[in-house]
């Protein structure tokens, strides 16, 4: 069995079918499940997602919907930026496109929003084109199967994109791409591989022969220290647009009362921040100034 035959068959067994974004070729709703599936884990998604789509169950219905309540309905998934961005890309799907969206890889580049990976998940999974969605997990499946251990890194994102894409059969972009993520986010992981249940052990490059010993060399390594959240600009930005979002449409906030009621859930020695931080929200269109306060953007 090739190393692509033994994936196909370990996700049709293990693979997550049950995602809600898997069942669909609506690219509208796998749209939806990118932006919010960047930096932000699938448990947290799913529920928020189905909400969302129960609010905006089209892409006409967003393009024609209201920034407040689109940001509203984005509330737990943190970047809002990207509900922005979302809204926008549905306004510019409905105008230029008759509100279908373009397979082309150039014309799906073109949109608000859609970067290199956006649009190969949306060729991939609503066309079902060979294209190769890198995100982490497959850059690292791909990479170890390939390439040998990252440890150092022995192969560039460009090296292995092509290896990637090589490996899928036609007219299984979807069904590839969605193996590769789940082999990465449940066996393939990054700090506490799973080699000796892998479907791919016997392929693999990184292995070497042994994929026990792969498996506890990766495990001795230090993880890195990350930043606590509370200590972040995102952690600052996301108090203010969720105070905001407890606002009444077109109402607004004065910035001293957003300040008094962001110090129950902000450091005190952070509160200094607020300011600078709401006056690049409203530079992003996020929020909106009005008499002596601010709201949502409309």
């Amino acid at each position: 069995m090739t190393a692509v035959e033994a994936l196909l068959a370990w996700y049709a067994r293990f693979g997550r079918t049950h995602l809600p974004w898997r069942r669909t070729r609506d690219p509208y709703r796998i749209v939806v499940a990118e932006f919010m599936l960047q930096q932000t884990q699938v448990e947290r998604v799913l529920p928020l997602y189905t909400a969302f789509l129960e609010r905006f169950p089209t892409l006409a219905a967003l393009a024609e919907s209201d920034a407040g309540d689109v940001m509203r309905a984005w509330r737990g998934l943190g970047y809002n930026s990207r509900a922005q961005r979302l809204r926008l890309l549905a306004q510019t799907v409905v105008t230029e496109h008759g509100g279908e969206f373009p397979r082309e890889r150039d014309a799906l580049l073109a949109l608000p929003g859609i970067g290199p990976y956006t649009a190969a998940a949306v060729r991939a999974f609503a066309f079902d084109q060979s294209d190769v969605a890198l995100d982490t997990n497959v850059r690292r499946v791909v990479g170890r199967l390939k390439f040998g251990s990252e440890f150092p890194l022995h192969a560039t994102d460009r090296t292995i994109g092509t290896a990637a894409a090589a490996m899928i059969p036609p007219g299984r972009g979807h069904d590839w791409n969605s193996a590769v993520m789940d082999l990465g986010a449940t066996t393939c992981t990054a700090r506490a591989p799973k080699c000796l249940l892998c479907p791919l052990a016997t392929h693999c490059a990184a292995g070497g022969g042994d994929p026990g010993l792969f498996a506890s060399a990766v495990v001795r390594r230090a993880p890195a220290v990350a930043v606590p959240f509370i200590q972040t600009k995102r952690f600052l930005r996301g108090r203010i647009v969720d105070r905001l979002r407890d606002v009444p449409a077109r109402d607004v906030v004065a910035l001293e009362e957003l300040q008094r009621d962001l110090a129950e859930v902000v450091p005190r020695d952070r509160l200094a921040e607020i300011p600078g931080l709401v006056e690049t929200l409203v530079a992003e269109g996020i929020v909106a100034r009005e008499g002596g306060g601010v709201r949502l953007k409309s």
